[in-house]
């Protein structure tokens, strides 16, 4: 299984970023990003390392001024943080409003940034009878039940968001304990004994989120899971109805939204080991039991050549055979089938 984490820390510097700050706060790494272009739009990220919690990255759309502000001021650090965000602010506010409309891509394939991604799944939620929704892209441990990372595309009061990381609501989110071993959609009204004073209820409540449903999102060959949160204003039942209508777009679109993470993930991570299309083949080869004459074969070079390209792949890899490199890879989720091409 893929075990790499979703949290680029320590040494996150996207081609696209606008601006990139770093604080320590309270013993925690945090780091503020404004990223994107005029053409496909500006998306403003909180990431947080610290030794105790899970990596966070919260995601929102930066052209959106009131959620902007509604983030910085749930920002449990913002007094802390405020010269950042003047900057960050500073940087993009030339580039506010967008000169022209974004073209909505068709579906998530089709996105080449987490500010198309927003906007797609914002649009497909409003579609389908929700106000606002949130998704979390999980990596856990392996072999154990904790998280070691958590990324938010926020679709929502922003203060919902900044509230589930700081007061560490995972922990007791009985949404997410349903969708870390299932993919059934979870209507919020259909969790038994939950108190009335717990978070889902109370909080939710009281900034009018009254209506929720869950869906979550797997794949076999990753340690990553997903999970949308859709919401509407209107009290269950009314409000679940309305949204429950629509739930072949909604779980399909909590499916393409994790695809869309697993495959950029993985395709970071092979540029980052400047993995080429001929060296992956090879590796998938190898990983099915092939040796060099089968990669020789199928790449149409010598063996020599072959063995050359293991000794490469080995110090790219570091490891010290090159069977232990194509199990490394697998298990790093670069062989997968439809992953490879050219």
């Amino acid at each position: 299984m893929a075990r790499h984490s979703l949290s680029p820390f320590p040494d996150y510097s996207p081609a696209d970023a606008l601006q990139i700050r770093h604080h320590m706060v309270d013993g925690k790494r945090v780091m503020l990003v404004v990223r994107g272009n005029a053409c496909r739009g500006f998306m403003l990220e909180r990431h947080c390392r610290s030794h105790d919690n899970p990596d966070s990255i919260l995601r929102v759309d930066a052209q959106d001024g009131e959620a902007v502000a509604e983030f910085i001021k749930h920002d449990p650090y913002a007094t802390q943080l405020d010269h950042a965000y003047r900057a960050l602010l500073d940087a993009l506010s030339p580039h506010e409003p967008l000169t022209h409309a974004v073209a909505l891509p068709g579906n998530s394939s089709e996105c080449d940034s987490e500010a198309e991604l927003s906007a797609l799944m914002r649009h497909v939620c409003s579609a389908s009878g929700a106000a606002y929704c949130f998704y979390h892209w999980f990596v856990a441990k392996e072999h154990d039940a904790d998280f070691v990372a958590h990324d938010m595309l926020i679709g929502g009061p922003p203060a919902w968001a900044q509230r589930y990381v700081d007061q560490h609501w995972y922990l007791n989110d009985p949404a997410l304990a349903h969708a870390r071993d299932n993919t059934r959609p979870l209507r919020a009204s259909s969790l038994a004994g939950l108190p009335a004073d717990h978070w889902l209820n109370q909080y939710a409540q009281r900034i009018g989120l009254h209506s929720h449903l869950f869906f979550p999102a797997h794949r076999r060959d990753v340690a990553t899971f997903g999970l949308l949160h859709v919401i509407a204003p209107l009290p269950a039942p009314h409000g679940e109805e309305l949204m429950w209508r629509h739930s072949r777009q909604l779980r399909g679109l909590a499916n393409e939204l994790l695809e869309w993470r697993v495959l950029r993930s993985r395709r970071e991570l092979a540029i980052s080991l400047s993995l080429s299309y001929q060296e992956m083949l090879a590796l998938q080869l190898v990983a099915r039991g092939g040796g060099a004459r089968h990669v020789a074969e199928e790449l149409k070079v010598g063996e020599r050549a072959v063995y050359q390209l293991f000794t490469l792949l080995n110090r790219k890899l570091d490891c010290s055979h090159i069977k232990v490199s194509a199990s490394k890879a697998k298990h790093l989720g670069l062989l997968s089938e439809g992953y490879i091409s050219k």
